[in-house]
């Protein structure tokens, strides 16, 4: 299968994963789907010279985050946080939207992680390749972002 194929394949499976995590950027539909469009437009243009095929994923989401950065710098927006939708409902004391609450209250730097490990079940290594910045700094902030989600959780049950 030719790469342009596998890159179309990927992109059709995962279309709404990356509508979600262009979401955490944009923070509203209209630009979030002109972020997964515009990344889509990039991704196949550049499918052809996409050097390790079993890493479409991450090669892919890192595209979907620069062009979300990139459009928020030419419109010199405020970077949003995440806003999950989910049907399932959650059994313990905390629903989604308690959850998606708290995840808005984050920080960006956090938010952004907590979205790829989490939601797009990512590994430290492939966030740290999509983001850009080292594993040891995906950790650190992957252990304060659950650490700060703890204590609001805390704080709410209190």
């Amino acid at each position: 299968m030719s790469k342009r194929k596998l890159v179309e394949e990927f992109i059709k499976g995962n279309i709404d994963n990356a509508y979600r995590f262009a979401f955490t950027y944009m923070k509203n539909q209209h630009d979030a789907e002109d972020v997964v469009s515009e990344s889509i437009v990039k991704a196949l243009k550049a499918a052809d010279k996409i050097k390790d095929t079993g890493k479409i994923k991450q090669w892919f989401f890192a595209i979907v985050s620069n062009t979300a950065i990139t459009n928020i710098k030419k419109s010199q927006k405020v970077v949003p946080l995440y806003s999950m939708e989910n049907d399932s409902a959650c059994e313990d004391s905390y629903n989604i939207s308690n959850i998606n609450e708290l995840i808005e209250k984050l920080p960006k730097e956090y938010t952004e992680i907590i979205v790829l490990r989490y939601f797009e079940d990512m590994k430290i290594k492939d966030i740290a390749e999509v983001l850009g910045i080292n594993e040891n700094t995906v950790k650190t902030r992957l252990y304060r972002a659950l650490k700060l989600l703890k204590e609001d959780m805390v704080d709410d049950y209190e």
